[in-house]
């Protein structure tokens, strides 16, 4: 039976081991992963137990990641899963842990991140109700959450989105042109009652 030959902590990374068995080096455990398996030098080791660590520093690699991942901004859920799976190559049950672990641990919250997605495009960059409901969706969140925060949502809010918009667009000659300008507020998901109002709130095309 194959016998765990050395545990020697990593020079680069602190609080982290690397596994020898055979006197090769197997995989490698943070120091809490390590204490919990119970593994020693000199004990013997076999195919399950082995199988166990290495699903152990998967995980491991998997947390860290997506910590790495969320520091840059939020995330949904839907986001830290893809980034898992799909471009760092993890088994969905690896990622699936990981998401439970970091939403136990409020790193994720799918509410708290779609409320700042919107606030923050509200902020920054208007867009309809059309159009955050598309970008929440995309980011996978689910219809109850999206329903809740979107409700929040004043006509004043709206309409300050879409004045802002039609502010912008003004800067191009081709959208002083009324029946243009209306198309292209249709496109980005403005009903025709709420682009009438801004209108006249701004005093354009006054008859």
């Amino acid at each position: 039976m194959p016998v765990i030959s050395k545990i020697s902590p990593q020079v680069k990374r602190q609080g982290y081991y690397n596994i020898y068995i055979d006197g090769k080096y197997e995989l490698s455990l943070s120091e809490l992963d390590l204490v919990s398996s119970g593994i020693k030098t000199n004990q013997n080791i076999d195919e399950k137990k082995l199988k166990e660590l290495k699903n152990t520093q998967a995980k491991s690699k998997s947390y860290n990641f997506a910590i790495r991942y969320l520091a840059l901004r939020p995330r949904s859920s839907h986001e830290v899963n893809e980034y898992l799976v799909y471009r760092k190559g993890f088994t969905q049950e690896e990622a699936e842990y990981t998401i439970h672990r970091l939403t136990n641990e409020k790193y994720i919250n799918d509410q708290d991140f779609a409320e700042i997605w919107v606030r923050n495009r509200m902020l920054l960059s208007p867009k309809s109700e059309r159009v955050l409901r598309l970008e929440l969706v995309k980011k996978g969140i689910d219809k109850q959450i999206i329903d809740n925060v979107l409700v929040s949502l004043t006509e004043q809010d709206m309409l300050d989105s879409i004045m802002d918009v039609i502010n912008k667009k003004l800067r191009q000659q081709k959208f002083r042109d009324k029946q243009k300008l209306t198309e292209s507020l249709s496109r980005q998901g403005y009903n025709y009652g709420l682009i009438k109002k801004a209108f006249e709130e701004l005093t354009l095309f006054q008859d």
